[in-house]
């Protein structure tokens, strides 16, 4: 993108992280949120940083297809290790108990 072109570097992969960065645009979510009041200037200088961002992502980075496949196995992940987490959490007390009852004999 020429720094002169101020569109929108939106790719419709509106996924933020932690940080509150989009994992499309590269944008922070003020951003997003306030682009088509952004004025030329403010606008040039959020694709200035990005646009270099965004090229890499195109060159290097996975498609959207198999973005979507990680984030889906990613949440089948996350499902799993929250009931793995909920039956320690319920074998904890139990753990605990047993080893006292063993300590005391």
């Amino acid at each position: 993108m020429a720094k002169s072109d101020t569109g929108n570097p939106c790719i419709k992969l509106c996924k933020f992280d932690d940080a509150g960065m989009c994992r499309g645009c590269y944008r922070t979510r003020t951003e997003v949120r306030h682009w088509k009041r952004l004025g030329d200037g403010a606008r040039a200088a959020i694709l200035a940083r990005v646009s270099p961002l965004i090229e890499r992502m195109r060159t290097g980075a996975p498609s959207r297809k198999r973005m979507r496949k990680l984030d889906r196995k990613i949440r089948k992940l996350e499902k799993k290790l929250a009931k793995l987490r909920l039956e320690r959490a319920e074998a904890a007390p139990a753990a605990v108990s047993q080893s006292a009852s063993i300590l005391r004999h």
